[in-house]
C-alpha cells in the first residue's frame, strides 16, 4: 500500500521551487534561500532514481551551488544524451549543459547515499576493476542573459525550451516575451505580450505556436516564426467572481507532435470568505475554443504538469494537497490532502518509458511533487490495465456459475 501522503524520496538542504526528470534514471531539483546571507545554499541537485526492495529510492549524484541566487524557475530538455537546463535567477537566465558522464565507484562504499560521499568515491582509474559503474554530470554554464526589464528590477517568472532545441522563451514582470535563439541566445522577437506579469506559457510540440497567460486575466497565442498575435482565448465558463489564468500546458496526442491538446488553469482573483472553485480547461488546439471545463474543487493551484504521454494531469495546491486527472475526460484519478505542510512549487511526471518502469514498478503515474519544505515525494497508483481486467475476470467467473446454477435447476 502506498504510504497516505506519498513516498518520501528525501530532503534538500535548500527550499525547493523547480523540478525536472532528466531522461529515464534521473530527475534534477532547483531552489535556494536567495541573497540574503542565512546559510542557506542556493542550488539544484541530480538525483538518481533505484528499487531497493520493491521500494523507490532517489540518490543524490550531483549538487551544483556555485549560484548567488535562488533558482525560481527553469527548463530542461535533452539531446539524448546530455542535458540543458535554463534556470531563472531574478532578472536573468542562466544556461547549463549537464554532460552525462560514467564514472566508477567502490565496492565498499556502495551503501553510502549522499554527494559528498559518493562524488568522493567516483573515479575513472582503471585500477578500480571491480567498482561499480555510476552515472554522473559535469556541469558547464553556458550563458547568462537578462531576460526581464521590469522597472522595479526585473524579475522573470517563466522559461521554456523548444521541442527541437533551436529557441528558448522567457516571460516576465515587465509582460513581454521573448524568444531566443538557442544556443547563441541572441533575440529573436521581444513582444510586449501584456499588462501584467506573465505568470506562465509554453510552446507546442511542433514548434509553430506560443501560449502565454498573465496575472491582466488574458492568454494568447502566438506565430513562433515572427512573433504576431493569432488569436486570444476566450474562457467561457460563466462565474459569479472573476477568475484568472494561473498556468498552461501543450500535451502530445498519441505520440504525434503535430497533434496536441491545449490545457489551462484558472484561479479566483480574490479569495472571499465563501471557498471558490478553480478549474482545469481542455482545449482544442485548432480552432482554440474550450472543449471540457472541470472544477478542481476550492483548493488553489499553484502548479501543473502534463505526462509525457500527454494522458494525465499533476497539480500541486497552496494547501500542500496533490492530484491527477485523466487528460482526455479531466476526471480524477488521485489525491492526496497535504502531502506537503506547506504549498507546492512544483509537479513532475517521471519518464512512461520501460526503463523508468523497471525502477518505478507497473504503474500508471509516477509524479514527483516538492516545495519549500525541502521534501521530495513521490505519487503513485498501480495500472489501471491491471485492475480492469481482474474485476473482468471476476466477473465472468460469477457469469459462468450463475449459468451453471441455472442449468441445474432446469435439470441439466
Amino acid at each position: 500500500m502506498a504510504p497516505r501522503k506519498g513516498t518520501l524520496l528525501g530532503e534538500t538542504d535548500f527550499p525547493l521551487y523547480c523540478a525536472h526528470a532528466l531522461g529515464q534514471h534521473h530527475f534534477v531539483v532547483c531552489g535556494g534561500g536567495g541573497q540574503a546571507k542565512t546559510g542557506v545554499p542556493n542550488a539544484f541537485e541530480v538525483f538518481e532514481l533505484a528499487n531497493e526492495h520493491n521500494q523507490v529510492v532517489a540518490s543524490s549524484v550531483i549538487k551544483y551551488d556555485k549560484l548567488d541566487r535562488a533558482i525560481m524557475n527553469s527548463a530542461t530538455v535533452s539531446d539524448g544524451k546530455n542535458h540543458i537546463l535554463a534556470a531563472g535567477l531574478e532578472q536573468d537566465c542562466q544556461v547549463y549543459l549537464l554532460k552525462h558522464k560514467v564514472c566508477t565507484r567502490k565496492p565498499e562504499d556502495k551503501n553510502e547515499l549522499t554527494t559528498r560521499k559518493r562524488r568522493s568515491n567516483l573515479t575513472q582509474s582503471e585500477e578500480h576493476k571491480n567498482a561499480e559503474k555510476v552515472i554522473t554530470f559535469d556541469v558547464d554554464l553556458v550563458k547568462t542573459v537578462q531576460t526581464d526589464f521590469d522597472g522595479d528590477g526585473g524579475f522573470q517568472k517563466v522559461v521554456r525550451l523548444s521541442y527541437d532545441k533551436t529557441l528558448l522563451l522567457t516571460g516576465g514582470a515587465d509582460g513581454f516575451l521573448r524568444i531566443w535563439n538557442y544556443p547563441k541566445m541572441t533575440k529573436a522577437h521581444e513582444i510586449e505580450a501584456h499588462d501584467g506579469e506573465i505568470e506562465d506559457l509554453d510552446i507546442s510540440p511542433s514548434g509553430n505556436r506560443i501560449v502565454t497567460v498573465s496575472s491582466d486575466k488574458h492568454a494568447y497565442v502566438w506565430v513562433t516564426k515572427d512573433g504576431s498575435k493569432h488569436c486570444e482565448l476566450q474562457w467561457t465558463k460563466k462565474t459569479q467572481t472573476p477568475y484568472r489564468y494561473k498556468a498552461c500546458r501543450y500535451s502530445v496526442i498519441e505520440g504525434n507532435k503535430e497533434k496536441c491538446n491545449l490545457y489551462t488553469c484558472h484561479i479566483p482573483v480574490k479569495r472571499g470568505r465563501k471557498p471558490t472553485p478553480c478549474y482545469i480547461s481542455q482545449w482544442d488546439s485548432t480552432k482554440l475554443v474550450p472543449r471540457k471545463i472541470v472544477d478542481t474543487g476550492p483548493e488553489v493551484i499553484s502548479a501543473f504538469a502534463v505526462s509525457d504521454t500527454g494522458d494525465y494531469l499533476g497539480l500541486g495546491m497552496i494547501s500542500g494537497s496533490v492530484a491527477v486527472y485523466i487528460s482526455f475526460s479531466l476526471q480524477r484519478l488521485y489525491y492526496v490532502k497535504e502531502a506537503h505542510g506547506i504549498f507546492i512549487t512544483d509537479v513532475e511526471f517521471l519518464s512512461s518509458s520501460d526503463s523508468t518502469r523497471a525502477i518505478t514498478g507497473d504503474q500508471d503515474f509516477s509524479l514527483l511533487s516538492i516545495s519549500v519544505d525541502k521534501q521530495m515525494r513521490l505519487h503513485q497508483v498501480s495500472a489501471r490495465g491491471r485492475f480492469n481486467f481482474l474485476w473482468v475476470l471476476v466477473g465472468f467467473v460469477i457469469m459462468i456459475y450463475f449459468l451453471f446454477a441455472t442449468l441445474a435447476s432446469y435439470g441439466f
